[in-house]
């Protein structure tokens, strides 16, 4: 089947059945309905690269994780690309998920435009003077990026960071904890400045200490702070990744040290650990991106999202408040 019999047998112009595939609101909901009933019943499967030859739309997005992320079996990584993908499903688009290394990231970006697939893109891991923004922007291809950085000169979802470090400190205050190690995340990703601005900002609040360590969102950072460390003369762990976290109560469970605990995004492995985190939306993070991408590309009025915090507590917290009481 072709787009001119799928026409044809909806009884509608060629021009609307590609308004139909394309989502577009100049095609009355009637007429959606028939045509798309005609595409079902035929199993049509639109030309895409043939589309973005002639220069039309192709209802790709592009996702492209660096190298630390290029493992889609990580959980953060996985519930995002669900919310996308979910997103995708319900409205007929595609998704070209790449990975690249972090410093041919641009380079990455260029490549995947030049074979004129995708209509926009959704960018991972933002920094304060991002490149790729930057050249986005330079070139007019739609986006839309996960975070905040100082400039916010494009459509963003991001999750509350400074209130999820704010909270996190304030529950380990909440059970006597009065020398905390916070383990950040990488230096340069606005994700981690934001965390460790929350983090400050309660310490002040509370008149209270907080030892900050770096590492890179991963397992074995979280580890090898904690060896370093020994954990000496703190009361209590604030971690700015789940994942660290991890690393850090395989070393406490090796050594038989018993400290309070708290990471930050709530993966599911946390639920079955007794891990207490801070907990974000990450799959409908994912979907609203994919959302307000679609809005962008079609033209239609798009805006910012901040989406809330919560601080989930199990037994990594809830075992020391009731030694407390």
């Amino acid at each position: 089947m072709n787009i001119k019999e799928i026409a044809k047998l909806a009884g509608v112009s060629v021009a609307t059945v590609s308004r139909v595939i394309n989502d577009s609101n100049d095609v009355t909901e009637e007429t959606k309905e028939k045509v798309r009933k005609v595409i079902s019943e035929h199993n049509y499967e639109p030309d895409f690269i043939a589309k973005s030859l002639r220069g039309g739309k192709t209802d790709i997005f592009g996702v492209i994780f660096l190298k630390s992320d290029s493992d889609l079996n990580d959980s953060y990584s996985t519930a995002f690309l669900m919310g996308v993908l979910n997103y995708m499903l319900h409205h007929g688009k595609r998704t070209i998920v790449e990975a690249s290394y972090k410093e041919d990231k641009l380079k990455a970006y260029k490549k995947l435009i030049s074979s004129s697939l995708v209509d926009g893109f959704i960018l991972l891991d933002l920094e304060d003077d991002d490149e790729r923004v930057k050249y986005l922007k330079s070139i007019n291809i739609p986006f839309v990026v996960v975070g905040q950085n100082s400039k916010n000169d494009f459509i963003f979802i991001d999750t509350d960071n400074t209130n999820g470090g704010y909270l996190g400190i304030k529950s380990l205050y909440s059970i006597g904890c009065r020398n905390i190690l916070y383990i950040s995340g990488t230096k340069g990703p606005c994700v981690s400045s934001q965390r460790l601005d929350g983090v400050k900002k309660a310490c002040g609040e509370l008149g209270i200490s907080a030892d900050i360590q770096y590492g890179d969102f991963e397992k074995e950072s979280g580890y090898r702070i904690a060896k370093a460390t020994q954990l000496i003369g703190y009361d209590g762990i604030f971690c700015a990744s789940d994942f660290m976290a991890y690393g850090v109560m395989e070393f406490m469970k090796e050594k038989k040290i018993s400290l309070p605990i708290i990471g930050f995004d709530d993966l599911s492995e946390s639920k079955i650990l007794g891990l207490t985190s801070i907990r974000q939306d990450i799959r409908n993070v994912g979907y609203l991106c994919a959302s307000k991408l679609n809005d962008i590309i079609l033209g239609k009025e798009a805006s910012s999202q901040i989406l809330p915090v919560e601080c989930i507590e199990r037994s990594s917290t809830k075992n020391f408040r009731k030694s407390q009481k």
